[in-house]
């Protein structure tokens, strides 16, 4: 009787399990599907038409406020065969108005200001706050508009697309900061603005920064740092050689988003690295039977981005400074063999050893640009 139970209770939980798979393959089969529709080609292009996540609007569409004023910012990616962009705004409210197109610009342009009957602060019956909503599209060489305003994607598509818009209210910025510029740093630009004087609705600063390659195109900028109010100064450290020019923009901006900024321009000063750090020098005899030494010298290896190597040196009796080995940026040891000791006096000495470090790029005088002259010890 126990086993019939038991053969009864174990082929009724192999029913069941069958059940469960009979039920979860379409289930299954629905996910790898959905999957399928959805894979990463589906967003790898956001100016393809049929990219789920922009519709194929230009990527990146970012507003700032201003006095009745939006600046509208988006990702131009440089592909070819793109002409000019369109941008389209409306009025949002209690009932919505239909988007119109406000502005163009051609390519690789990545900003408009619309100035364009704007209105500062605007709220409705209850005080609620108002917005313009934005968006855009590209225009290609044969005079296609993506996405087509005149058929635009609608989000109850399947799959469902999104063209993706952006809401700003135009009020007046708070005042534009007083930029300075700090003493010149090794692959370190310095801002200052100290003094600023707080508005009430201040919400943050914002840092822009664009590589000024002193030549025609559309300076690029992108938002690199967002200061609190207690932060008046901002370090940009992202440099890789001397000499580099960026152009700046520090905003100070509302609790709206409207912004006003001070440009400035500055370049990464054309000065040598760090000296290397706890230089040391240990001298290992080769033989009993004469004076010759092995000089090992050591340091800690410098940080910089643009380093290019470290130079050795030592001093004859004379005391006259001689070139040795070059070595390279990531060494922090090198071993000079067989020396022989100078006569000092009546006396015979270990020399006496150093070393700088230099970068990549000349000094003003043509010259390779090395740090100060640290002893080894």
């Amino acid at each position: 009787m126990n086993d019939k139970n038991h053969s009864s209770d174990f082929f009724g939980r192999l029913s069941i399990s069958k059940i469960i798979v009979v039920l979860s393959l379409p289930m299954l089969l629905a996910f790898v599907f959905f999957n399928a529709c959805t894979s990463n080609e589906d967003f790898a292009n956001p100016l393809d038409p049929e990219n789920l996540r922009t519709s194929g609007a230009p990527d990146g569409l970012t507003l700032f406020a201003g006095d009745k004023q939006v600046r509208v910012t988006w990702t131009d990616t440089g592909q070819e065969g793109i002409k000019a962009y369109h941008i389209y705004r409306r009025s949002t409210g209690v009932t919505d108005t239909e988007f119109q197109q406000v502005g163009s610009v051609d390519a690789p342009a990545q900003e408009f200001i619309d100035i364009q009957n704007l209105e500062n602060d605007r709220r409705d019956a209850s005080g609620r706050l108002l917005a313009y909503e934005y968006r855009i599209t590209y225009v290609d060489a044969n005079g296609v508009e993506t996405p087509d305003p005149a058929n635009p994607p609608a989000e109850s598509e399947d799959p469902r697309r999104l063209w993706k818009t952006a809401l700003a209210t135009p009020s007046v910025p708070p005042p534009a900061p007083n930029v300075t510029l700090g003493d010149p740093t090794d692959l370190t630009i310095k801002l200052f603005w100290d003094g600023y004087e707080f508005p009430y609705d201040f919400s943050i600063f914002r840092v822009y920064a664009a590589l000024d390659t002193e030549d025609d195109k559309p300076l690029r900028f992108d938002l690199i740092a967002e200061p609190k109010r207690d932060r008046l100064y901002y370090f940009d450290h992202k440099f890789q050689v001397d000499g580099t020019r960026k152009v700046y923009r520090v905003a100070g901006v509302d609790e709206f988003g409207a912004e006003a900024f001070t440009t400035i321009t500055a370049a990464v000063p054309n000065v040598p690295p760090a000296p290397p750090k706890n230089v040391r020098v240990r001298y290992l005899p080769r033989s009993l039977f004469n004076t010759k030494y092995d000089a090992v010298i050591s340091w800690t290896p410098n940080t910089e981005l643009d380093l290019a190597g470290y130079q050795l040196y030592t001093r004859d009796a004379t005391g006259k400074l001689l070139p040795r080995p070059a070595v390279g940026p990531k060494d922090r040891t090198f071993t000079i063999p067989g020396e022989d000791p100078i006569l000092v006096g009546q006396s015979l000495e270990f020399k006496r050893y150093y070393i700088t470090a230099f970068d990549n790029t000349p000094g003003p005088d043509g010259r390779r640009d090395e740090s100060a002259l640290v002893e080894a010890k």
